[in-house]
């Protein structure tokens, strides 16, 4: 790409191509979801909960350095991926894969809640 080589002198199809790619993405996506559903009145969106550990990892470092007396200013945390012993990093075919046998699996039905007794009633 032409940011990379300063002598490169000449835009390629290909740099046009991934210029348009980052455009589309950076402007017309918010958190993965497009902008035209986004903001169109005839869509609405459920929060799942997801489980991040790239996440709970950072948010556990950022509570640890806020218990610290001295304040460091500046100070961010980032991940990084690391493998148990003898793993291999995971394909997106591989992840594909997992989230479809995810959806073959019968759900699992929770056990019926016990009755709750409010205060002052039976």
């Amino acid at each position: 790409m032409i940011f990379s080589d300063p002598s490169h002198k000449e835009w390629t199809v290909w740099d046009y191509r991934l210029i348009k790619a980052h455009y589309i993405l950076q402007d017309w996506y918010r958190d993965g979801i497009p902008v035209w559903w986004d903001e169109s009145d005839r869509v609405t969106f459920d929060a799942k909960p997801r489980v991040s550990k790239s996440r709970a990892a950072v948010e556990r470092a950022q509570e640890k350095d806020s218990k610290k007396k001295s304040k460091s200013h500046g100070v961010y945390y980032v991940t990084e991926p690391r493998l148990m012993e003898g793993e291999e990093m995971p394909t997106r075919e591989e992840w594909l894969e997992e989230q479809e046998k995810k959806k073959a699996e019968p759900q699992r039905r929770m056990p019926p809640r016990e009755q709750h007794i409010l205060q002052g009633k039976k």
